[in-house]
């Protein structure tokens, strides 16, 4: 989602026990990088400030806490969620907290106009105007005015 490329992140879960598995999937690791090389970190700035603060923010606290209960026992209302349509619901949802801290990132950058963020994010300009009206419900940015029939915001 944050165009870093996925060959980047590697997840694996091993047990102290497997230390002949940790090494194996070290040099794995390892020679991934490798054969990609350097990561320009300067390049996916961005991107990358935009995937932390998704990572940190309680809307994704909220929903992964919540994703055992809701599976397994149903929602407030007692009916039962199947884990695909669980996750199917937090990855619409982490992309569109990822889309509005992009915006936010873009805005903090100088990127006061839509077409200005959309250059900037590569996002549609409507999706852009869809989530700045959301983020200023959220506070996240202010609409500042109009300058030259575009409408202007700055984050908050």
């Amino acid at each position: 989602m944050a165009g870093i490329g996925a060959d980047r992140l590697h997840l694996y879960w091993v047990s102290s026990a497997e230390a002949h598995r940790f090494a194996e999937i070290a040099a794995t690791v390892t020679g991934s990088i490798k054969d990609q090389g350097p990561f320009d970190a300067d390049a996916h700035a961005m991107s990358l400030s935009a995937a932390e603060e998704t990572l940190k923010g309680e809307v994704l606290r909220w929903l992964v806490g919540k994703e055992v209960r809701v599976t397994t026992k149903g929602d407030v209302y007692g009916r039962p969620w199947d884990k695909d349509t669980y996750e199917s619901i937090l990855d619409s949802v982490l992309e569109r907290e990822y889309q509005m801290n992009l915006i936010l990132e873009a805005v903090k950058g100088g990127s006061a106009a839509p077409r200005d963020i959309r250059e900037n994010t590569g996002l549609e300009l409507g999706r852009i105007s869809y989530l700045l009206a959301d983020m200023e419900k959220r506070s996240m940015v202010a609409f500042q005015g109009m300058e030259d029939s575009n409408p202007v915001f700055a984050a908050l």
